[in-house]
């Protein structure tokens, strides 16, 4: 079986090559049932081999779970925000999730890149609720302003804000885009409340967070989904936890939740993400996820 599943694997991969010499993306439905366009520079081929975008099993069962529960909003309208979209998975599981929900829901999208943008672009346009899906081409920090975005053509998931000198090389380059905090995007659009907001912005996440001032501090977020940068780590636990958060660890593509760093498997790939989850949702949480003492799913 085994044997079987290399020589399929080997089969997909040489046909992506040879696709990938006369297209520029492919047409995917993974096994959520999402569908979405891939392109060369964006892993296809983890991505065939797996069944879904690379190293997000894990985001996508608790979004999913959590979306889809009776217990994920109390409030009139549930937003989502997905700030480092890409080119939209999250977005479009965060849809998925919602469109049997019999109350008003929008989902915020932050996607800087004007490439990624595109394509996240593209792959909303095949959602049919995509008329509750804003898309914003900005990247998100803690004030407003005009940053530099390090764009890695190879690997677009990798693309980051800098804010040193312009440096050009083979593979990045630098694109000037324009940055907005959370709190004043809640302001403008009138958001009072958000269930989910993920974060991925390649080692950025803590300012994000931290742009979200006062909404912080009266925990108006009900889960934070942040992506896991041992560096800067420390001062993203401490913003949270300083303001009633429990962190739970995700381990990735298991489906599987821990409390502690020392409770996440040895055999498992190294850790990704977390989840935050406000002191408001703590007792649904566990129920959800039926919890025990040592917090393992």
């Amino acid at each position: 079986m085994i044997f079987i599943k290399k020589i399929l694997n080997k089969i997909k991969s040489l046909y992506l090559d040879i696709y990938f010499i006369f297209n520029d993306k492919i047409l995917f439905k993974d096994k959520y049932g999402l569908s979405y366009y891939l392109y060369k520079n964006t892993r296809p081929k983890d991505t065939y081999k797996i069944g879904v975008r690379t190293d997000d099993t894990t985001v996508l069962y608790t979004i999913e779970k959590i979306l889809k529960s009776s217990i994920s909003d109390n409030n009139k309208v549930i937003n989502c925000f997905d700030v480092g979209s890409y080119i939209g998975v999250i977005t479009l599981m965060m849809s998925k999730s919602l469109q049997k929900n019999k109350k008003k829901w929008k989902i915020h999208s932050f996607e800087p890149s004007k490439e990624s943008y595109l394509r996240l672009k593209k792959n909303i346009e095949l959602d049919p609720f995509a008329t509750n899906i804003k898309l914003n081409n900005v990247g998100v920090l803690d004030k407003d302003g005009i940053q530099i975005l390090k764009t890695n053509l190879k690997n677009p998931g990798q693309n980051n804000l800098i804010s040193s000198v312009i440096q050009n090389n083979e593979d990045v380059i630098n694109e000037e885009i324009r940055v907005i905090n959370l709190r004043d995007y809640m302001d403008q659009n009138e958001i009072n409340s958000i269930s989910i907001c993920k974060v991925d912005t390649e080692g950025t996440d803590n300012l994000v967070i931290k742009g979200l001032y006062q909404h912080l501090k009266n925990n108006t977020v009900d889960y934070f989904i942040l992506e896991y940068e041992e560096l800067s780590f420390e001062n993203l636990k401490n913003l949270l936890t300083i303001n009633g958060y429990s962190i739970y660890y995700m381990v990735r593509n298991e489906n599987i939740l821990v409390s502690s760093l020392s409770n996440y498997p040895k055999h498992s790939k190294s850790l990704l993400n977390l989840i935050a989850v406000s002191p408001y949702r703590m007792k649904d949480f566990k129920l959800l996820f039926k919890l025990d003492q040592i917090n393992i799913i």
